[in-house]
């Protein structure tokens, strides 16, 4: 068994450098960072993200602010488990503090790694997204997917780390999502008034 939890650690160290410092391109090292940050940018923060917050909630009314009230749960829960449960249990270090030599593309959030709160957080919200518009559910896992793929493009998590966290994400937020929503995206094809 410990020869095996040593050869997934391998391939996660070996993956891990190829996103980070092989696989790269100019423009995404550009892209990148801003995209796994894109919550601390102030034109995101207090202009794009309010006005488009905004704009569902005019055009969804009812049905946009429980699905709203849903997701926030749901991340603020999985985003609780992970922090202050999961990673001060899995004690697992960041690339950076475990002497791995990254390209750090950001600053890292803390000393653990284990699961990515990044990846939990918009797996989550994901989740709850796919389950009350089904039909979008392609697009949902794609941005997940990319936010994920930039923690560890920007060398602060493990591919094991995002792994982890999407699966947290989804364990919590899709099952939250049905038994609140519904199934099937009950209601969404339904106009409004």
């Amino acid at each position: 068994m410990r020869a095996l939890i040593s050869w997934l650690g391998a391939v996660d160290r070996w993956l891990l450098l190829k996103i980070n410092r092989d696989w790269t391109h100019s423009s995404l090292d550009a892209l990148m960072p801003v995209l796994t940050d894109l919550h601390k940018i102030p034109w995101v923060l207090y202009g794009a993200a309010p006005a488009a917050l905004a704009f569902w909630l005019w055009r969804g009314r009812k049905r946009a602010l429980q699905v709203l009230v849903v997701g926030a749960i749901a991340v603020a829960g999985v985003d609780v488990l992970s922090y202050r449960v999961i990673k001060p249990w899995a004690a697992r270090a960041r690339p950076e503090h475990a002497g791995v030599a990254v390209d750090l593309r950001v600053r890292a959030g803390g000393t653990y790694g284990f699961p990515s709160n990044h990846a939990a957080n918009v797996a989550a919200a994901a989740s709850v997204a796919s389950v009350a518009y089904p039909a979008a559910a392609p697009v949902f896992a794609v941005l997940a997917f990319a936010v994920g793929y930039s923690r560890v493009y920007c060398g602060v998590h493990y591919p094991a780390d995002v792994l982890g966290g999407f699966l947290l994400g989804i364990a919590v937020g899709w099952p939250w999502a049905l038994l609140m929503l519904g199934g099937a995206g009950r209601g969404s094809g339904k106009k409004r008034a």
